[in-house]
């Protein structure tokens, strides 16, 4: 199991509320869209992932790819 928190903020680093975080999973036996989360008043989404050692994820944010496909990080931040 990965744990996945990302952080979404403004150009001021204020948290952003409600906004829409999803990602999809590249693994060799189960690729795919994850269930979008929304954020907190803290600006954080969080997944819980089962995944394999091997597995790479894309980060999008309002439907916008903001992390391109690269190895599952414990945390993102992204500034919108």
């Amino acid at each position: 199991m990965k744990y996945v928190t990302v952080r979404v903020i403004d150009s001021n680093g204020r948290p952003q509320s409600d906004v829409r975080v999803s990602l999809l999973v590249y693994q060799t036996l189960a690729s795919g869209m994850k269930t979008p989360q929304y954020t907190s008043s803290n600006g954080e989404a969080n997944f819980d992932l089962d995944i394999d050692q091997f597995a790479e994820i894309s980060v999008y944010v309002k439907g916008e790819e903001r992390i391109s496909r690269g190895s599952v990080k414990a945390e993102y931040r992204i500034i919108v």
